[in-house]
Order: C-alpha cells, then sequence, then structure tokens
C-alpha cells in the first residue's frame, strides 16, 4: 500500500469553475515536491501464527518509484505482562516473528526502534478471536462469476470482519513446445523443462470489510467479496482462491475503511475528499510526529475455494480472454536454400535467441528440415507464472 502524505489542504471545490471545460490548465500544488517523510506500519499482529510488519516512509506524489523501505529497525511485539516476542528483518524493511500462540485475555502492542534509535509503539489493544468462515461458495450471474463466504460467532464478539484473498489459477502458454535450445550445446533436442502449464499468484491489496454490528446476530450470510468476469483467462482451466478472515475492534475497521475511501474510492467528483489518516502507531520521542498506520492484534481463519473450468455452465467453445491473441509461428530451414554458411539440423542461428522459443521439427516426408517456433511470450509460461505446481493443487 503506497501512502501520500499531504501537508496542506486540498483547494476548495467551490473554486473550480466547471462550465469552463476548454480554459481548464493542469494544477501542480507545491506539495508534490514536500520534504518530509514519516514512517509507515503495514500489518498486524497474528495471534495464531506468524506477524508480519513492512516499515516504509510516505513518499511525495511525483514519486514514481516504490517507497522507500525502513531498514535496520528493531521490532517487538509485547503483552500488559511485559512478555516479548521478538522479529526479525527477513527482507528490506520486512520484519517477521516465529509463529506464535498468544493467550486471548491480554492485550498487546508493537514496539519499534529505528536505526536512527528513534522509538514508535502501537497502541495496546485487545487479541480478537476470530471465528471461522462457514461457507464459500460460488455462482454464475450474468457475465460474472461471484465468489460469496458466511460467517458467524456465536459468542456475538467479532462483529467486525475483514477479508483478504489470493488468487492462484492454471493457464497454459498459446503454444506447447516440444523441443529447446541447448545453449552448452549449441544444439536443438527435446524438451526437458516443461514451460506449457504454469501457475500464477496474486495476493489482492483492496480493503474488504463487514459489519454485523447493526444486525440482532453476529452473523453475515452470502457477502459478495470478489466478482470475476466470465471470460478472464483464471477460469479457463483451474481458479482458487484462499480467504483469510479476521475479526477487527470498531477502531480498526473505521480506520481501514477511512483508508479504503482514500486509496479505492476517489477519482471523480462524486467520491469522497481524501481525510487526514489518524492511525494508533505514535512516536515516543516526538508526539508531534505524524505516523501512518493501525495495528490490531487478531486470530486468523482461512478456507479455500476452487472452481474448475468443466464446472462453469458455459458452453465447450467458449472463448476466454488471453494475452495471445497476435501469437504467430515462424520458421528456419536449416539449411536455407541460398545461405552462404549452411546450418544443419540440429543446429540454428534463429533459436539461439533467447527471445525465439523452437515448438517443433519441420520435415519433408522423412527428413528434417528445420524447426518452428514463437516469441517466448507466447510460448513460455514462465513469462507470466511458475512451472512449479503449488503444493495444494
Amino acid at each position: 500500500m503506497r501512502y501520500f502524505f499531504f501537508l496542506r489542504p486540498w483547494p476548495a471545490l467551490g473554486l473550480l469553475d466547471l462550465g469552463l471545460a476548454g480554459c481548464v490548465e493542469p494544477y501542480v500544488p507545491d506539495v508534490i515536491n514536500a520534504p518530509a517523510s514519516y514512517l509507515v506500519v503495514d500489518g498486524f499482529i497474528n495471534g495464531n501464527g506468524i506477524t508480519r510488519i513492512k516499515l516504509s516512509r510516505t513518499a511525495n506524489l511525483s514519486t514514481t518509484t516504490p517507497p522507500p523501505a525502513e531498514k535496520g529497525a528493531k521490532l517487538s511485539v509485547v503483552d500488559d505482562s511485559g512478555r516479548l516476542y521478538p522479529l526479525t528483518e527477513k527482507s528490506s524493511g520486512l520484519y517477521q516473528s516465529d509463529s506464535m500462540r498468544l493467550p486471548a485475555a491480554r492485550t498487546y502492542q508493537l514496539r519499534i526502534t529505528t536505526s536512527s534509535n528513534t522509538s514508535y509503539a502501537s497502541d495496546p489493544v485487545p487479541l480478537k478471536v476470530t471465528p471461522p468462515i462457514d461457507k464459500l461458495a460460488w455462482k454464475l450471474d450474468g457475465d460474472q462469476v461471484q465468489i460469496t463466504l458466511s460467517t458467524q460467532d456465536p459468542t456475538q464478539q467479532s462483529r467486525y470482519y475483514r477479508w483478504g484473498f489470493i488468487e492462484t489459477w492454471e493457464f497454459n502458454s498459446a503454444f506447447r513446445s516440444f523441443l529447446e535450445y541447448d545453449a552448452r550445446q549449441k544444439t536443438i533436442g527435446l524438451r526437458s523443462t516443461p514451460i506449457y502449464t504454469c501457475w500464477h499468484i496474486e495476493r489482492s491489496s483492496l480493503i474488504k470489510q463487514g459489519s454485523s454490528a447493526q444486525l440482532s446476530q453476529d452473523a453475515l450470510s452470502d457477502v459478495n467479496f470478489l466478482n470475476i468476469n466470465n471470460r478472464e483467462e483464471r477460469l479457463k482451466v483451474r481458479y482458487s482462491v484462499l480467504v483469510s478472515q479476521y475479526a477487527e475492534t470498531a477502531e480498526e475497521f473505521a480506520y481501514l475503511e477511512l483508508l479504503r475511501k482514500n486509496t479505492e474510492a476517489t477519482g471523480t467528483v462524486n467520491d469522497p475528499l481524501p481525510s487526514q489518516l489518524t492511525g494508533n502507531v505514535h512516536c515516543t520521542d516526538n508526539a508531534s510526529e505524524p505516523v501512518l498506520g493501525f495495528v490490531g492484534a487478531h486470530t486468523v481463519q482461512y478456507k479455500r475455494l476452487f472452481i474448475n473450468r468443466n464446472e462453469l455452465p458455459l458452453p465447450a467453445s467458449w472463448e476466454f480472454n488471453t494475452p495471445y491473441a497476435t501469437c504467430t509461428f515462424s520458421e528456419e530451414l536449416a539449411p536455407a536454400p541460398g545461405d552462404p554458411e549452411p546450418v544443419f539440423v540440429p543446429y540454428t542461428k534463429v533459436f539461439n535467441n533467447p527471445d525465439a522459443v523452437p515448438i517443433d521439427y519441420l520435415t519433408r516426408g522423412n527428413s528434417l528440415i528445420g524447426y518452428f517456433g514463437s516469441s517466448r511470450a507466447c510460448v513460455d509460461c514462465r513469462t507470466r507464472g511458475s512451472n512449479a505446481k503449488p503444493s495444494f493443487w
């Protein structure tokens, strides 16, 4: 999640004359070059697993690179009895604990000391125990595959929920390759590395929340949290979504709802204006220093759903949208007529190019006379995913 920190208010909408469409000039506010850089804390305290916290710094509006990571910090989770659970930096700005099982009766906070020896801490929060997801289902409604979930808490203690999801889908390249180029031998032979079938994994950054606070029962039924167009490639072979569920406090729910409106629901005159975010992380050395982030504490529940192509009530001839619409074949005769330096099978002058991949032999009768192939983007599925089959597939 990228955060931009505004140092002065937006100009009032009343100053805009919407009728002067032909005289509109771009407005570049001074905040684009604002020098301030404030700490951003992204993550939560996991009561039944690994706590992962990402530390970064706010970026100027003109910045096109990812926000700078906050490296070299010391982090720990502390409960109200004083027990510490340390986190270590696994990669630049990414901190992780061991797998933890935290007592539900205590409160927890995150403490941070940066490499510049500045201290930060989140407000102590209770550990919310998340109920399981009762049902994860899908249905085809018009041109959309709708994925829904149901959950309930008989103890009436949850009320505020958030969901995350990771999508995985199997896909194929445009053409199946039976040959590969051996760079060591500089020859073409039978393929040993499979590149036709791959899996793509995509983690959503969208904020999905729901509440039963206004209901008599702490239960949510058939919440539609994800829609997929029925022509998307992810449904062509096999699709899976892993849903994670978190019970939140009312304060965390409100913070994330405001963050959602600031990041996902802005851009038109009918959308809400960006608002100042006030989280629960503070600089203990300087109370006036802004800090972005809300660190909650909760256990996590998971549930996975699969959708196979043959389960979709779509015609067998149904066409899915793929990036392969313009894929074509190319050929190489070996030797090529008139070539002053003839190259014979199994050698090649075309497919030793990393961007060109051989598919199969060209034959004339029983003779091999060359190869045909295509671009790597059309043949090698690894350009868009991994050929390593997931363990849960």
